[in-house]
């Protein structure tokens, strides 16, 4: 054979071979089989640029080839012969750049014209194997098949780092999902598809998005998933048991999984180790989604770390970034911090390395990656990043065989990056897309409990879609799904949140307010009580109050809108101050139990004590969980308990108007609102005071500016043009409150003259919500009678101001008795700057405060710098009814809870003044700046230290909104103690009132900078 091709290529003038053959012979598989596998055979000799160069090229095989190839396309159709075109020119190439002599004239003339290209080894492999396998996998023929895989196989190996490599490996990919669905027992078919998908996997995984052929690849791929078999699950196991988890949601599958995974890590050593540590963190992460407890995320991402400083392999190298990714974004979804979020990215990114592209689990690792690049586009609303999202999870979904179990996860992930992405750019094709997708998976049973979640996005873009076209059809529909959703008493608790809460606003939208009153009972009643259950630790409780933020305020406002204003002040006591009613059940006398069934108030008792010891694990905390309910229930089981411990009725709130009027004050999306208890002709009424010039985007907007305001003016190097541009903000504010909130509420009730001599100063409870709590409304300007404004007439001049946190916190206060004088006693703290750090200005008036809490007559006790340690201030706090801390204060805007007061060698925090249960408490006294502000994040959970020594067992607390000036401290001090000490003392609050009006007369005290910063908290 080889003689005659050096004869031809001797006198090319006599003809090509293969030119005189017949038809059939040259188009027959035989022939081209043998051709093409003398290319494979010279695959290391085609081409000059590899080893041996030009002389090592097998001229003859090539030239063999080239003539082969140039008689196919005399007789095949054109439309039909591409590659072997493109094989001629190739092979003709090499030929013309090694001996152009034994190229016919007439291809000399056209390379002339058209110089042909000189293209590598790997290109000429992949256009033989595409022509043989084009010509051999219509009829099934075996052999040719599988030299076309030789050719692939070869030619992608050769082109690892080229451009053409994704290309080439999906050729090869394709070719062996032909060959394995040939009817032939001498093949397998299974190990054959498996390899077809990873190369068609790997293939995806490098190709360009750019790519012209990748939609055509995409849908290849697809179809290859979609017609195989479901792959074979494992049975038995830690990995069948998440699988069965992932299908069915059955939360109890959770908990023995990690049980035996924390002990085969114990048992282990090494890689085994780390590998387990893996899976332990993977399953604590699914167990923190499904309960929201912070500290199964926080140990998911500690066990994930170890065992990523293990030598690993890369595959599980790669799995363990991306479970770690996934972990820490889901803690940057319930905490919030930016350092989670780029902690996330980098992990993602390093799951998702060319190295490991080609692995089954890539596919999930894309999805994690999308995942974290949605979030990014949230945060920051870079476009490029959704684009990526969108790629990925579309090349998640095609290589995903669809009966995997999380291929509905990503197809909803898909759809929610189309959604995000349509919208932002305003493109209707990606919304369709989206809807087209939610619909599928919503629709197909098989996809439980998936399918909620799918019709819960696509009531979200029903809902975003109909507000923005106004269709009245999408929103109702979107309505519908929400509730359809609320209503599976089984679903995932997060889940039926945002789906009662869309539920609710969007039938208030569409004006359906009994529906709309209906839905925030769900979420009211029954979803957030479970969202927030006593199992969870403090941080997991505060993380899950974030997404239910603002929810009691618009449940209330539906109410009046629906002329149901008792109701509406059952709902803001049920979502407002969650934690704090939750911590008051557990510190309540219940003397009548104690009558009725001693044995049963012991064991409630200690019940409430285990579950208010701090340090507790959360498996300790599910158990005293647990057995609270249980005595709970045990109790309503005696005659006359039905209602112990349930949801507070009207009865019971109705009765915090007793002693003087409280105002409500509601502010939400749809309206705000004062309710104001009064007593009225022997009974409590409700009266709704419209705030109708008042938004919650303005009220949050000047809560803002008084806060910076009042730093500013606080601050010692702040200049005197910005003192006055400050001040000039700080009163507009003040006058604010007074001509839109106070001064309507005053002149409600009454309130609105000055108090005339020997009469008795009406005292009135604040009650406000949302950002309102972070303004001072007892320091509101009001217009003097007259309508001169100057000298300034404030809140004060016209009522004793109290501040209660939630309705049940204020009657929880009134029903325990304050201690008879003889069991009242004091404890003085001082901490000087010095005991704080540098950090923290020296306190040089602590002993001035100290003289001016000996106005209080009785037993005292002192503790000073280096005795103040929090261990001893608690432990004093314990033995006295009385306490006054003069020390540092610390408020954290963004984490109340770490709000505290700085000690001698360490803090005394709200978490260890929470674990107290102080019964003989009766009024602290806060000298400490920013002791009774709380945060701007959970504002409705009232957190501060002040409301700390409220939950501890004070019923009195005295504590600053912002920094106090030193050397004002103890004046005020000395008068509230001088006025407690009177026989006749009128209370703590009127007390504070009093002390604050000696204060103003002062030649440096009588701006509200300086005296509207202490405020009374209590009955």
């Amino acid at each position: 054979m080889r003689a005659e091709v050096r004869k031809a290529m001797a006198a090319p003038e006599f003809g090509l071979l293969f030119m005189a053959e017949p038809a059939e012979s040259v188009l027959g598989l035989r022939m081209h089989r043998t051709t093409a596998d003398m290319v494979f055979d010279a695959r290391g000799r085609l081409t000059l640029d590899q080893p041996g160069g030009a002389d090592g090229v097998d001229l003859e095989a090539v030239y063999l080839a080239a003539c082969y190839y140039t008689a196919r396309l005399k007789h095949l159709p054109r439309e039909a012969s591409s590659w072997e075109e493109l094989a001629f020119e190739l092979l003709f190439a090499i030929v013309l750049a090694l001996r152009p002599e034994a190229v016919p004239e007439p291809y000399r003339e056209m390379f002339a014209e058209r110089p042909p290209r000189l293209v590598p080894a790997h290109e000429i492999l992949n256009v033989v194997g595409n022509a043989l396998y084009e010509a051999s996998a219509p009829a099934g023929e075996r052999d040719s098949l599988a030299l076309a895989v030789g050719l692939f196989g070869e030619a992608s190996e050769m082109a690892r780092g080229q451009i053409s490599e994704p290309h080439i490996t999906f050729n090869l990919g394709s070719a062996l999902l032909v060959l394995s669905q040939l009817d032939d027992p001498a093949l397998d078919p299974a190990e054959l598809r498996r390899a077809a998908l990873h190369h068609m996997r790997r293939a995806l995984a490098l190709l360009p998005v750019d790519d012209p052929a990748r939609e055509r690849m995409l849908a290849t791929a697809m179809d290859a998933q979609a017609r195989g078999p479901a792959p074979a699950e494992p049975e038995e196991g830690v990995r069948a048991e998440l699988n069965r988890y992932m299908r069915d949601g059955d939360r109890d599958r959770l908990d023995p999984v990690i049980d035996r995974l924390r002990s085969a890590a114990a048992a282990a050593e090494g890689s085994e180790r780390a590998h387990r540590l893996v899976e332990l963190g993977q399953v604590l992460r699914m167990r923190f989604e499904m309960d929201g407890e912070l500290d199964h995320l926080d140990e998911s991402i500690d066990v994930i770390t170890t065992a990523l400083d293990a030598p690993l392999d890369a595959e599980t190298r790669a799995t363990a970034s991306s479970f770690l990714g996934l972990a820490h974004l889901d803690r940057f979804t319930a905490v919030g911090d930016p350092a989670d979020l780029e902690a996330a990215t980098t992990a993602v990114r390093a799951a998702c390395a060319a190295e490991t592209a080609a692995s089954p689990a890539h596919a999930q690792r894309l999805t994690n990656l999308a995942a974290v690049l949605t979030a990014r586009f949230d945060v920051h609303e870079d476009i490029a990043a959704l684009d990526e999202a969108v790629e990925h999870l579309r090349h998640a979904v095609v290589v995903t065989p669809p009966s995997q179990h999380d291929h509905p996860v990503m197809l909803i992930k898909l759809a929610v990056a189309l959604r995000r992405r349509g919208m932002h750019v305003g493109e209707d094709e990606d919304v369709a897309a989206a809807e087209g997708i939610l619909r599928h998976v919503a629709e197909d049973p098989s996809t439980r409990p998936n399918a909620h979640l799918a019709r819960l996005e696509l009531g979200d873009l029903l809902a975003v879609r109909g507000l923005r076209q106004e269709t009245g059809a999408d929103l109702a529909e979107a309505a519908a799904q929400c509730r359809a959703i609320t209503l599976e008493a089984t679903e995932d608790i997060r889940t039926r949140l945002l789906a009662v809460t869309r539920w609710a606003m969007l039938c208030a939208l569409l004006g359906d307010l009994d529906q709309a009153c209906t839905a925030y009972g769900v979420a009211l009643d029954d979803v957030l009580p479970k969202l927030t259950g006593r199992a969870l630790g403090r941080a997991s409780q505060e993380a899950r109050l974030r997404e239910a933020d603002h929810l009691a305020n618009d449940a209330a406002a539906v109410e009046i809108t629906a002329d149901r204003p008792q109701q509406a002040l059952i709902r803001l006591e049920q979502g407002r101050g969650v934690l704090l009613a939750q911590a008051l059940q557990l510190r309540g006398r219940h003397d009548d139990l104690v009558r009725t069934a001693p044995a049963l108030a012991h064991r409630f008792e200690q019940v409430c004590a285990a579950l208010v010891e701090s340090q507790r694990g959360p498996e300790q905390r599910k158990a005293s969980a647990a057995e609270f309910d249980g005595v709970v229930e045990e109790i309503r089981a005696q005659k006359g308990f039905e209602d112990f411990h349930r949801p507070p009725e009207w009865r019971q709130l109705s009765d915090a108007a007793a002693h003087g009027p409280v105002a409500v004050i509601n502010v939400s999306v749809v309206r705000c609102d004062v309710l104001l208890l009064r007593r009225r002709l022997g009974r409590t009424v409700v009266e709704v005071l419209p705030l109708s010039k008042v938004t919650r985007e303005e009220i949050g907007r000047r809560a803002e500016a008084f806060r910076t305001a009042v730093a500013k003016l606080t601050a010692p190097d702040t200049s005197g043009g910005e003192r006055y541009r400050y001040d000039r903000e700080m009163k507009r504010t003040l006058r604010w409150l007074g001509k839109h909130i106070v001064g309507p509420v005053l002149e409600r009730l009454g309130y609105d003259r000055p108090v005339g001599p020997g009469e008795a100063w009406p005292r009135m409870w604040w009650c406000p919500t949302g950002a309102l709590s972070l303004l001072p409304l007892h320091a509101a300007v009001l217009d003097a009678p007259d309508g001169r404004r100057s000298p300034a007439v404030y809140t004060r001049d016209r009522v004793v101001s109290s501040y209660v946190p939630t309705l049940g916190a204020l009657l929880h206060a009134r029903a325990r008795t304050a201690p008879t004088a003889d069991r009242t006693s004091l404890v003085a703290v001082a901490v000087d700057a010095l005991q704080a750090g540098d950090a923290y200005p020296r306190l040089m008036a602590l002993e001035d405060e100290l003289a001016a809490t000996r106005e209080l007559p009785g037993p005292r006790s002192e503790l000073r710098n280096g005795d103040a340690t929090p261990d001893a201030v608690l432990a004093a706090l314990r033995t006295h009814s009385h306490a006054h801390l003069a020390c540092h204060g610390v408020r954290d805007g963004a984490d109340p809870s770490r709000s505290r007061l700085l000690l001698h060698s360490g803090d005394l925090t709200i978490g260890r003044l929470a674990a107290e249960r102080l019964l003989e408490a009766e009024f602290a006294y806060l000298a400490a700046c920013h002791s009774a502000a709380f945060g701007e994040e959970l504002v409705d959970e009232a957190v501060s230290v002040a409301s700390a020594f409220q939950l501890s067992g004070y019923r009195q607390v005295i504590g600053s909104l912002w920094t106090v000036e030193d050397d004002m401290g103890p004046l005020l001090a000395r008068e509230v103690y001088r006025l407690l000490a009177a026989p006749d003392t009128p209370g703590a609050a009127h007390c504070l009132h009093r002390a604050v009006g000696a204060l103003r007369a002062h030649p440096r005290y009588g701006e509200p900078l300086f005296w509207a910063s202490v405020i009374h908290t209590g009955p």
